[in-house]
């Protein structure tokens, strides 16, 4: 038997460079787990990166290319031996994909500790390697060397290894749609910047050009000019998804770190998350299906879609009159108009009475309790009478009730401008500033008034009331006679109260 158990608190071992850890487990400097192909190191590292971060091994992590003495070959991975928990994890791991796993320092590596043997294992005898052998392994019953064929390189592996496809990650839930990064090629970019702006999906976007590519990944022989637009949009609705999904020319990635993306429906078999120190911040990865990875320069630097979209945008040529007609050129501009909503329906904000309903409105005014009076300002126009209510405004029941778009800007309930652009671009096509009111009609152009002309209803509620100057005149009282006081006694009892006076009988003396 080439081991033997050790016991808890034993302290002197055969195997060079082991000692017990302070819950008594036999642990050396490293870990060495060996595997008969390559796909077992893919498949430990896959398992160990989506329970554990790999960061921590990563310093001292080799796999290395092995020959037995009798020529076969196998694949070693070697890992530090931070504490007798990650040994555990990584035991466990090993043994589940068809490894074997060992700890030691140096050149020789004892069983790492299983339920036979809880706290390790000892070499019974330790003998010189032979030569060309570089680290021996010491099993139940045999002993193995092993020499060194080749090196391979994790962040080399991680770039060679292919995305497999997930079954049903495409369908992407809300938290999962958050933020998504598109990749567009620079002839449907227009017209998916268009598109986006005009479905109200908040994003940047640039253009960017891979770099080479790291050591090991299979090269992409680009035609011509290899860059193409990268977007960065957020909350972007299922139905869109579904459409650039099928649309060629258009790929959509899911962020997995701040500077990596892997393809949607795809996932990269480690986890990236978990090996971010072999993915450095100054480079933007983007993995793609087939074998394929950008590198990007990072941070990525881009700018707003508001800012490449233009609601009137009048071409620069001159057109050929007809017939001796001078006449315009036509623009190409994206007019605004109202349309039905589609989302929730917003709160009351004002109400657009017309003139024909003053009478009404006046009579409204008398049902109205002194909270609304004091909540509403009210202004008349010749396009009728606005009224604006500081909160919910549900008392009126007049007009075309209005909800506010953007601050200032009302439009009525119900609908919304298309196209759907965001409240800045919508205020600058508009002249909208601070101070002003937008009321966009059914019927007719949005108009515009100073919210200064806007008076508080129960000033405006009032009207002029015509009072009368009356006279003033000085009146004199007279007495007949001078007055006299009259004390009469109070009596012992005088909280009883004054006796009534004695009246005398009709017809006594």
């Amino acid at each position: 038997m080439a081991l033997e158990h050790v016991a808890h608190g034993q302290a002197r071992f055969m195997t060079p460079g082991v000692a017990p850890d302070p819950r008594g487990v036999v642990l050396g400097r490293f870990l060495v787990i060996v595997f008969p192909t390559l796909e077992g190191v893919v498949s430990w590292l896959r398992l160990y990166s989506h329970e554990a971060s790999l960061d921590e091994l990563v310093a001292g992590l080799e796999i290395v290319r092995v020959r037995t003495p009798l020529m076969s070959r196998e694949m070693i991975l070697r890992i530090p031996a931070v504490s007798s928990y990650a040994a555990d994890r990584a035991a466990r791991l090993a043994r589940l994909v068809g490894g074997s796993i060992y700890t030691g320092t140096a050149k020789h590596f004892v069983k790492y500790r299983d339920d036979r043997s809880p706290y390790g294992y000892d070499a019974v005898e330790i003998g010189a390697l032979p030569g060309g052998a570089e680290l021996m392994v010491h099993g139940d019953d045999f002993t193995q060397t092993y020499a060194r064929e080749g090196e391979l390189s994790l962040s080399r592996l991680l770039f060679r290894l292919s995305l497999r496809r997930v079954p049903g990650a495409t369908r992407l839930s809300p938290d999962d749609r958050a933020e998504l990064v598109l990749a567009i090629a620079r002839g449907l970019g227009d017209g998916v910047i268009r598109y986006l702006w005009r479905n109200k999906v908040d994003g940047e976007v640039g253009l960017v050009a891979p770099r080479n590519r790291p050591a090991g990944s299979d090269t992409t022989t680009f035609a011509g000019d290899p860059s193409y637009l990268l977007m960065r949009v957020r909350n972007l609705p299922e139905r869109i998804l579904d459409l650039f999904l099928g649309t060629p020319g258009i790929d959509v990635f899911r962020p997995v770190s701040d500077n990596v993306a892997v393809a949607v429906g795809w996932a990269h078999p480690v986890e990236l998350a978990s090996v971010a120190s072999l993915l450095p911040n100054d480079t933007y990865h983007v993995f793609w299906p087939g074998d394929r990875v950008d590198l990007l320069a990072g941070p990525l630097e881009l700018s707003r879609l508001a800012d490449l979209t233009r609601i009137d945008l009048e071409l620069e040529g001159v057109r050929e009159p007809r017939d001796g007609a001078v006449t315009a050129p036509d623009p190409v501009a994206v007019s605004l108009r109202l349309a039905p909503a589609s989302g929730l329906a917003r709160r009351v904000s004002a109400t657009l009475v017309p003139l024909s309903h003053t009478a009404h409105f006046k009579r409204l005014v008398y049902l109205l309790p002194p909270a609304s009076l004091r909540g509403l300002r009210v202004a008349v126009t010749d396009r009728g009478i606005v009224v604006v209510a500081t909160q919910d405004l549900d008392v009126i029941p007049l007009g075309t009730l209005l909800t506010e778009l953007a601050p200032g800007i009302l439009v009525p309930i119900g609908m919304e401008v298309v196209p759907r652009v965001s409240p800045e671009v919508l205020a600058q096509a508009l002249g909208h500033g601070s101070g002003v009111l937008t009321v966009f009609t059914s019927a007719g152009s949005p108009f515009q008034l100073p919210e200064a002309k806007l008076a508080p209803l129960e000033r405006r509620s009032i009207a002029k009331l015509e009072s009368e100057t009356v006279e003033t005149r000085e009146v004199a009282l007279t007495l007949p006679g001078d007055p006299t006081v009259v004390n009469d006694p109070l009596g012992r009892f005088a909280l009883w109260g004054f006796p009534e006076p004695e009246q005398k009988l009709l017809g006594s003396e």
